[in-house]
C-alpha cells in the first residue's frame, strides 16, 4: 500500500480550520486519516506567536483516495476565500515511510504557566515539578491547543480552577478543557458536545489522561436544572449568545464563574452586554490577536 501525504502550511490560527477540512474528507476508522499539526520551529518552553503550522493528512493511494485529495483541494479553495490558505503540497509515500511520517510532526505545546500539551505517542519534555501535562490524540476533534481561542480558555482556566470545584464544559470538542480542569483539581467535570465524533474523541482523550473518574462526557448541549461552580464555553460569539438565551446563565451558580472564549473582537460588545444585563461582571479579559477571552463572575 502506498499513501498520499497532503500538507498545507498556514498561520497557526487557521490550522484548526484546515484540520477540520482534512478530517471531514479523509475519515479513517483506525485514525490514520486524522490531521496532524506541526508547529514549525516550536520551542517547548515558548509560545506559538508568529510561527507557522503545517497540517498533514495521509490518504490511501487508490482511485477513491485520489478523489478525496481532489475534494480536499476544492474545500481548501473555498476556505481561502475567508482566510489565506495556499494550495496543498501532495506527495506519495511507501507504506514503511508512512508508518512514522504522520506522527513525527506533532510536538509538545506549552500554554499558560503550567499546562503542557503532549501527543499520546511522545514522552513529555522535561518540565517543572508543578507542570500539568495533558496527553492528547490530535486531529480527532476541535481543540488541539493550537488555536488562539483554546489557548485563551486554557490560560483563564488555569487561574480560575480551585480544588474541589464542579465544572461544566460546553462544546468540549477534543475534551482538552475538561481534562485540564480535572488535572488542575476540579472534583467533577461534565463535558457536553452535540457532535457524536467529538464525544468519542473526548472520551478517548479522557481515558488517556486517566481522569474518567472525574470527567463525564454527554452528547448534547446544556444540562437542565444543574448549576456549576465554573462553566467553560469556547465557541463563536453568536453561539454563546444563543446559549445564554437557552439557559447557560442558569448553569452558573450564584458567585460562580463563566469562562468565554472564541469571541472575535467586533462581537465582544454584544457578549459583554449579554452577561452584564444578567448581573455578570468581568474578572479578567485577555486577548490574542483578534480573539478575546473573558472570565465572568455571576
Amino acid at each position: 500500500m502506498r499513501w498520499i501525504e497532503v500538507s498545507v502550511t498556514v498561520d497557526p490560527e487557521v490550522a484548526e480550520a484546515v484540520s477540520e477540512v482534512f478530517n471531514r474528507f479523509n475519515p479513517e476508522p483506525d485514525g490514520r486519516g486524522a490531521a496532524v499539526v506541526e508547529i514549525d520551529g516550536f520551542d517547548p518552553v515558548g509560545d506559538v506567536d508568529h510561527l507557522q503550522a503545517t497540517v498533514r493528512t495521509y490518504v490511501p493511494d487508490t482511485p477513491e483516495g485520489r478523489e478525496r485529495v481532489r475534494r480536499i483541494d476544492e474545500a481548501l479553495g473555498h476556505l481561502n476565500l475567508i482566510r489565506p490558505v495556499p494550495r496543498p503540497h501532495v506527495r506519495v509515500l511507501e507504506e514503511e515511510d508512512w508508518t512514522t511520517a504522520w506522527k513525527k510532526h506533532y510536538r509538545p505545546l506549552r500554554v499558560g504557566r503550567r499546562l503542557v500539551i503532549v501527543p499520546v505517542w511522545e514522552e513529555p519534555p522535561e518540565v517543572e515539578p508543578d507542570a500539568v501535562v495533558i496527553r492528547l490524540n490530535p486531529g480527532m476533534a476541535f481543540g488541539t491547543g493550537l488555536h488562539p481561542t483554546t489557548r485563551l480558555a486554557l490560560r483563564l482556566l488555569e487561574e480560575a480552577v480551585r480544588p474541589g470545584v464542579r465544572v461544566l464544559d460546553v462544546g468540549t470538542g477534543s475534551g482538552i478543557l475538561a481534562i485540564a480542569a480535572a488535572l488542575l483539581g476540579a472534583h467533577h467535570v461534565v463535558a457536553t458536545d452535540v457532535d457524536p465524533q467529538a464525544v468519542v474523541a473526548a472520551r478517548q482523550n479522557i481515558r488517556e489522561n486517566r481522569v474518567e473518574d472525574r470527567v463525564e462526557v454527554r452528547e448534547g448541549s446544556l444540562p437542565e436544572g444543574v448549576s456549576f461552580d465554573l462553566v467553560l464555553v469556547n465557541i463563536l460569539p453568536h453561539v454563546i449568545l444563543n446559549l445564554l438565551d437557552q439557559g447557560l446563565w442558569e448553569n452558573v451558580r450564584p458567585g460562580g464563574d463563566l469562562i468565554l472564549s472564541g469571541i472575535v473582537e467586533p462581537r465582544e460588545t454584544d457578549v459583554l452586554l449579554a452577561v452584564s444585563v444578567r448581573g455578570g461582571h468581568i474578572v479578567k479579559r485577555i486577548r490574542e490577536g483578534d480573539w478575546i477571552g473573558l472570565w465572568v463572575r455571576k
